[in-house]
């Protein structure tokens, strides 16, 4: 086997005194009170001189409180929270119910004609024989009850030979008997612990696989969340937080696709920080880095409407996509990137477009027809740059470009 789960001795003999409880509780105290009625009946029809009635009741009440408290320990679950006391309860239960009638036998004994006193010997032999598969659960039980009934009536039987003619006969047929079914009850014993073992086995091979499988379920969703981050993480430009150019990619056809079925404008702007290598040579690559990062928090505020979309093109450069904004609103957004970058006050004393840290914008805005792409619009929004950096820079050109 790939697995197999280790059953401990506690859990069988909890679950064999379960099944015990079950059982015993209408197997034994049944067959004791029909072996009662038989055995009142026997009394009644010899006339014998005892009060008949009296044991009659008394060992139908015994088998009725032996019933009654089985039921009880199976309810409250004791066989599960309680196994040793209940298993002593059910042996001074088996040991009761089995002297109370080898008692019975060996007290009405002096008083009874031979047939009727070897008929009761024989009610007794039949409850000891019928209730075998259904008491010899927990091999104990049966064993106290066995030796509590049979063995004393036997050796009372071999006691008292020379008084009835098959007195010696019958006490070698209840000893005999007495091994014959000990050693039955192991059997039983034996194989019903292997079944309640792997029962249990299976049954907690069970529950660890669909825990084992809950688990598995949960880390497959945590992995498939990790690989989303992941797929997440891959579209983000790790120095600026904001969507690098494959992050953006589907974005851009998704958003100009929008535009050409809803006839609504779309706006690209392009920008570029000016003079950003004399900028790094300087004042050193972790400064460049700090300013790259000023921008991109300058770009967010801009784009802070659904849909629109900062992106960190490569380099220096970094790209807007408004969907929904003309020309107009282009320039404007454009404008407010400008001055603000500028209200940054990054100083930059190696440019020659002036004291601080400043960039350039190339603004290209139109409603797409259904045949234009967007690589055309990025073209246009390039051309655009190139027009503002050939003008002096820190300006922001709008193309020409129509659809």
């Amino acid at each position: 086997m790939l697995y197999q789960r280790k059953i401990s001795k506690g859990e069988a003999l909890s679950a064999k005194l379960g099944f015990q409880l079950q059982t015993t509780r209408y197997v034994l105290a049944g067959a004791q009170m029909l072996g009662v009625c038989g055995g009142m009946f026997l009394l009644w029809y010899q006339s014998v001189p005892l009060p008949t009635p009296a044991w009659g009741v008394g060992m139908l009440i015994l088998s009725f409180i032996q019933s009654f408290h089985m039921s009880q320990a199976l309810e409250s679950q004791r066989h599960i929270t309680a196994v040793g006391p209940v298993l002593r309860e059910l042996l001074v239960s088996a040991l009761i119910g089995g002297f109370a009638w080898s008692a019975t036998i060996i007290w009405m004994g002096e008083y009874l004609s031979d047939e009727v006193m070897y008929a009761l010997i024989m009610i007794m032999v039949i409850i000891t024989v019928a209730t075998v598969a259904a008491t010899a659960v927990v091999r104990e039980f049966y064993l106290v009850w066995l030796c509590s009934s049979l063995i004393p009536v036997a050796c009372w039987l071999a006691w008292t030979a020379d008084e009835r003619p098959f007195n010696l006969i019958l006490a070698a047929v209840l000893w005999g008997l007495a091994i014959l079914m000990a050693v039955l009850s192991y059997g039983i014993s034996r194989s019903f612990s292997q079944m309640v073992e792997s029962g249990l086995e299976r049954e907690a091979m069970a529950k660890d696989m669909a825990g084992f499988s809950e688990t598995l379920r949960a880390k497959n969703i945590q992995l498939q969340e990790a690989r989303k981050q992941l797929a997440d993480l891959a579209k983000l430009d790790e120095l600026t937080g904001l969507r690098n150019r494959r992050g953006a990619d589907r974005a851009f056809d998704t958003e100009v696709s929008r535009a050409q079925r809803g006839g609504s404008s779309i706006a690209v702007i392009m920008v570029d920080v000016d003079h950003f290598k004399a900028y790094n040579d300087t004042y050193g690559h972790p400064a460049g880095d700090d300013v790259l990062k000023r921008i991109a928090g300058v770009l967010r505020s801009v784009t802070a409407r659904a849909g629109e979309l900062a992106i960190r093109m490569g380099g220096e450069e970094f790209l807007l996509l408004l969907p929904g904004a003309n020309q107009a609103d282009a320039l404007v957004a454009g404008e407010r990137i400008r001055t603000r970058i500028m209200a940054l006050e990054i100083e930059h004393s190696a440019s020659p477009s002036g004291s601080v840290v400043t960039v350039s914008q190339g603004v290209v805005a139109c409603i797409p027809s259904m045949t234009t792409e967007f690589k055309q619009l990025l073209e246009a929004a390039d051309k655009a740059l190139y027009s503002s950096k050939e003008g002096g820079r820190n300006t922001v050109t709008l193309s020409p470009f129509r659809s």
